[in-house]
Formats: structure tokens, sequence, C-alpha cells
């Protein structure tokens, strides 16, 4: 597993600076929430090539697509994030209210276009079984920790209150 890494650091090394988006999917909008510690590309990269257990090639030629994917779904959040900042000192009418919520759908919109069109492309990269787990994986990497149990306060059981044996 430690040559895995080390590879997939080397090419991401390698390609980093050539990581283009393959296509030409260009957001208006985009979604502005972050939780938890930022972690790097790399780190990014090398946590889905271990969950998906994607092969030494096969995390060579992905890795840079999935850069381009996330560049593309950054943008798309990061143009949201400027758009809402927009509305800042305005009076929320029913008319501004209706923007807001308008432009927070277009964002969502565009997101999802994106991994449509991603899917297509990671297709050619992956096994359908690792294609069915992409998003899943991601959106898992993307939760905050839980404390130990795997369940915050307010999830089952009330704080405090030990499990019945």
């Amino acid at each position: 597993m430690k040559k895995l890494f080390t590879l997939i650091i080397a090419a991401l090394a390698f390609n980093m600076a050539n990581a283009q988006p393959p296509m030409g999917h260009q957001g208006m909008h985009g979604q502005g929430r972050e939780q938890g510690p930022r972690k790097t590309p790399v780190e990014r990269i090398a946590g889905l090539v271990e969950e998906l257990k994607l092969t030494p090639e096969q995390a060579e030629k992905f890795a840079p697509v999935y850069l381009g994917y996330q560049g593309e779904i950054r943008k798309i959040r990061k143009d949201l994030k400027m758009l809402m900042d927009s509305y800042q000192g305005q009076e929320v009418n029913e008319k501004v209210a209706f923007r807001m919520v308008m432009d927070q759908l277009n964002a969502d919109a565009d997101i999802i276009a994106c991994k449509k069109e991603y899917m297509r492309v990671f297709k050619n990269y992956l096994t359908p079984e690792q294609l069915s787990k992409i998003f899943l994986v991601e959106k898992r990497a993307m939760r905050p920790q839980r404390p130990e149990g795997g369940r915050g306060p307010g999830h089952g059981r009330p704080q405090g209150q030990q499990p019945a044996m």
C-alpha cells in the first residue's frame, strides 16, 4: 500500500500542473459549505484510491481527471458564495429572497450537471463497482467526524444516556 501512495504522489506531482478539466463545463454558481479540516488534493485522492481499491494504473490515470472534477465543483461553489455575498446589506424582501433561493437551486443544478458529465468520463477509468461508489465515498469524506460510537447529540438516544443492556 505504501508503494501505491508513493506512486500516486509521484503521478500527482507530475500531473498537478497540467491537470485541466476534461470538459468545458463552466458553472455560473457555486455552493460554499466546507466542514472539518481541509485536505490537500493529494490526501483526498489517496483516500479515494484506498477506499475504491484502485490499481496503480487506474490511480495514475484517474487522479488528474478527478482533480479537474474537483476544480469545477470548487468553482461552482465559489461563484455561489460570491453571489450570496453580493446580497449582503440588501433588505431581504420577497423578490430578493426568491432570487437568492433560485441562485442556490441553479448552483445545485450546475453541480448535478457537472457530476453527470464526469460520470461519463470516470467510467473510462473505473470498474462499474468503483463507479457506483465514487460519489458515496466522496460524501462520506466530506462529513465532519463524529464522536466515537458514530452518533452525535440528538441522533437516537438523549445525550449522556447509556444504551440498555
